[in-house]
């Protein structure tokens, strides 16, 4: 993702290089227009550079805004399934120590049986 990032200023640089004598007209309002509302023709006339560097920063902007909601919404679903994963690790760990006291109790038990079985056939 950085080397998009990097590939794209590099890119803006080289078109603000290229176009930094040329310049480009932007019409508010056309003389069409303009003679119907019977008011003066409007238009902009900017360095070319300056008008790709505004392009570029208002689509910069647009992505941001458009893609600001999705990333925030899918951080909290990330946040929420982490929470759920450490749950689970906690039930599981907690699970797993009651599964060996059991096995424990089972091994004391087996022994003492033995013990006893063995006892028993001493006696008699």
């Amino acid at each position: 993702m950085k080397i998009i990032s990097i590939i794209s200023i590099l890119i803006l640089c080289g078109l603000l290089l290229m176009n930094y004598q040329d310049t480009a007209g932007i019409t508010l309002l056309s003389s069409k227009i303009a003679q119907i509302l019977h008011i003066t023709p409007k238009s902009i006339t900017l360095n070319m550079s300056v008008y790709t560097l505004v392009v570029f920063l208002l689509g910069q902007i647009s992505a941001i805004c458009f893609f600001a909601p999705l990333y925030t919404s899918l951080k909290e679903k990330y946040k929420a399934y982490k929470r759920e994963l450490e749950k689970g690790s906690i039930s599981n760990t907690s699970a797993e120590a009651k599964i060996q006291v059991l096995e424990n109790k089972i091994t004391v038990l087996e022994k003492a049986l033995d013990d006893a079985l063995r006892q028993q056939k001493k006696d008699n």
